[in-house]
């Protein structure tokens, strides 16, 4: 049950992220310095965490550095850069369809690379998630998807490989992750934001950053920080192929999300992918082994 809450409350709180990357794109701040700063505030959280935890001395294996590398730098940092880029550079529903695709890749990596078994009751969810995107989002045709549907692609194969690799550093804590994951992904993004960005830091953007925009943005690192870290608790508990589908709930907190605060009015077709996914979720609870 634990893996199951961990999960699901990381899908709640990744719910209300593409919100907040418009918000922050609006009031002027460019997405790559927007994963930076949120990156900042993340790793201020995870470093007050791991230290009230008391954790005693870090012991790397050298075997296990490029996975590290990989899981923080191409796992957790570039996921946000492009989901962040797709999310303004492309059509929301779109964006979102690609992206939720990792549900569907992770399997596939975890069965090459974990050898992890999908049984008939992971490959059934597997394919009731599909068909839920697809009705959830109705994506436009791939002529349409230009460098948006490219970045959502490439979010989507970021996110499964960070689901495969940490199961694969499953010795290592998820207070260490968090802060092997936000400091690699500060640093990293850091430089990349200064070098394509530096109008916004050299020439006063970033001083014209108002007040609200700033909470937003501590909020938001906050958000990440959590969200990331429930993903990264949860998989302690559940397979990559069962676990990732489990995390698609996310959609439904978004369809709950945008009638409550945008009055948006799920239509047929919107309610049964929502059903879907529930099903595709409940299925691998129950029946797909974690």
């Amino acid at each position: 049950m634990q893996g199951i809450f961990f999960l699901l409350l990381s899908a709640f709180l990744y719910s209300i992220m593409p919100v907040l990357i418009r918000f922050l794109g609006n009031d002027g701040i460019p997405p790559l310095s927007q994963v930076f700063l949120r990156y900042g505030v993340a790793f201020l959280c995870a470093l007050i965490y791991y230290f009230s935890k008391k954790q005693g001395k870090i012991t790397l294996q050298k075997k296990d550095l490029p996975l590290l590398a990989l899981a923080t730098i191409g796992g957790y940092g570039l996921t946000n850069v492009f989901y962040t880029y797709s999310i303004l550079t492309t059509q929301v529903s779109t964006a979102l369809f690609l992206f939720f695709t990792f549900a569907l890749i992770a399997p596939v990596l975890a069965f090459i690379f974990l050898k992890e078994k999908i049984n008939t009751f992971n490959v059934i969810a597997l394919f009731v998630s599909f068909l839920a995107l697809l009705l959830l989002f109705q994506p436009n045709a791939v002529a349409t998807w230009k460098v948006g549907g490219i970045f959502a692609l490439l979010s989507a194969l970021a996110q499964a490989t960070y689901v495969v690799t940490r199961k694969k550093l499953s010795q290592y804590s998820s207070s260490f992750m968090m802060l092997a994951n936000t400091l690699m992904g500060f640093l990293v993004v850091g430089m990349l934001s200064v070098f394509w960005e530096q109008a916004f830091y050299l020439q006063g953007g970033i001083l014209h950053v108002s007040v609200n925009t700033w909470l937003v943005t501590i909020l938001f690192g906050i958000d990440n920080f959590l969200a990331w870290f429930m993903m990264t608790k949860g998989f302690e508990y559940f397979k990559a192929s069962s676990g990732s589908i489990i995390l698609l709930s996310e959609l439904i907190f978004g369809i709950l999300f945008a009638f409550l605060f945008f009055q948006e009015v799920p239509t047929l077709l919107t309610w049964l992918g929502g059903i879907l996914i529930l099903f595709a979720s409940i299925l691998v609870i129950l029946k797909g082994k974690s």
